[in-house]
């Protein structure tokens, strides 16, 4: 398991101003692994830096593009994700603390070994994502998609995807206790079971 981050762990801070200034900067890629950002608002930005070990709170990510980007074993903390794109972005080892994300693409998205805390995902696709050994506590779920997504090892007690597109999931017996499902979706989970549903 990665080192918790601490306050020390951090060698660059940004704020609001400095922040939207550093990403219009079009001079070159930059290191920013390790790096927190606080209060900061994103708009339109297509991030391409190793973003790995980094902290951002209180942050507005608005129409931003994290393609294959890599922000393993980051933390966000009390942040909003609106229509972002986060195809095949390594979010793995990560904390999303009283996180939103709405309306986002992040298929084929590795989210394996996370932490998910006081966290809302609305309309966001995360169709051939990766959620293996992740934990959530108090994680609400509205009319998304997770189409042949992998939630080996990951306990579903308390989500509820009845309203949410779970077709072709890899997931255990075990892993199922506790989840909320509509009737079709209970059938399918059944037969993907290797249980006989007889009508």
């Amino acid at each position: 398991m990665p080192e918790e981050l601490t306050e020390e762990t951090f060698n660059q801070e940004f704020t609001e101003g400095a922040a939207a200034l550093f990403f219009c900067d079009e001079t070159g890629d930059r290191e920013l692994t390790g790096s927190r950002f606080d209060e900061c608002s994103f708009r339109n930005i297509t991030f391409h830096y190793e973003m790995s070990r980094t902290l951002f709170a209180d942050c507005i990510f608005d129409h931003c593009d994290f393609s294959n980007c890599d922000f393993n074993e980051s933390v966000f903390r009390r942040c909003v994700f609106r229509s972002c794109r986060m195809t095949g972005t390594d979010f793995s080892w990560s904390r999303f603390n009283d996180a939103e994300l709405t309306g986002c693409e992040a298929s084929y998205a590795n989210f394996s070994c996370s932490k998910f805390k006081v966290c809302s995902f609305s309309e966001v696709r995360c169709n051939e994502s990766s959620f293996l050994s992740c934990t959530f506590d108090n994680m609400q779920i509205e009319q998304c998609g997770f189409v042949s997504a992998e939630f080996n090892d990951t306990k579903l007690k308390g989500l509820d995807f009845s309203d949410s597109d779970i077709s072709d999931i890899t997931v255990g017996l075990n892993e199922l206790k506790g989840v909320t499902l509509n009737e079709e979706q209970a059938l399918a989970c059944a037969r993907l079971l290797g249980i006989i549903v007889k009508r």
